[in-house]
């Protein structure tokens, strides 16, 4: 099965379903990687730091299984200055060649304005009738929310959750100490607390959005 998974920002993608995405590609699925924007040039004023990022990326990807990493370098938190006919002509051209049956995407909950917009535009970029995908997802990421984020999907991360841990860790410059949403301690005890609203000993958790069977 092939499978996209959208980020607004490099890292956005393991600390949303670093786990799911290892399961997935543990089972022989095709697990390809769209980065929206190059996540950087918001929080840093040295340009090299893009390539760093990058670089992150692909070495945490390599852990995780992703095939395939699309950079779209569209500006750092910045997708609120730009038209949404771009940003989404940029997901349909990425859906056409790759043609996921699934795609994961950012969540709309938080203040993160990247995120809202990158969650928009994947909807846009699957509508029915002009796309392969039949379902598709909002991944968690932990971090300041406008409301709660209200999952219908658990998955099973038990035997997963390390890979997710060592994959974030390819990210040194983003990781924080804790009680930060983007430490170590922070990932793992979302983890647990997602697992023990499931019944499950780890756990990621996702949005339904749409789900079409034949």
């Amino acid at each position: 099965m092939n499978i996209l998974v959208v980020a607004a920002h490099p890292d956005d993608e393991v600390l949303g379903m670093g786990g799911t995405i290892k399961k997935l590609t543990k089972k022989g699925h095709i697990v390809n990687l769209c980065v929206v924007t190059e996540g950087t040039t918001a929080q840093y004023t040295d340009e090299k730091m893009i390539e760093i990022r990058k670089k992150s990326c692909k070495n945490s990807s390599k852990i995780l299984g992703i095939k395939n990493i699309i950079f779209c370098d569209l500006p750092d938190q910045q997708l609120e200055t730009i038209p949404n006919s771009q940003i989404n002509l940029k997901l349909e051209n990425v859906i056409k060649k790759y043609k996921p049956e699934i795609v994961y995407t950012t969540p709309f909950n938080d203040l993160n304005k990247d995120h809202q917009r990158v969650h928009e535009s994947t909807l846009v970029a699957t509508r029915p009738f002009l796309t392969s995908v039949k379902q598709i997802l909002a991944y968690e990421i932990p971090s300041i929310t406008r409301t709660p984020f209200c999952p219908n999907v658990f998955e099973n991360i038990t035997n997963e959750l390390s890979y997710k841990i060592k994959a974030f860790k390819k990210y040194s410059t983003e990781i924080e100490k804790f009680p930060h949403t983007r430490s170590i301690e922070a990932i793992e005890s979302l983890a647990l607390h997602r697992g023990f609203e499931s019944g499950l000993e780890r756990a990621e958790s996702f949005q339904l959005i749409r789900n079409i069977r034949n």
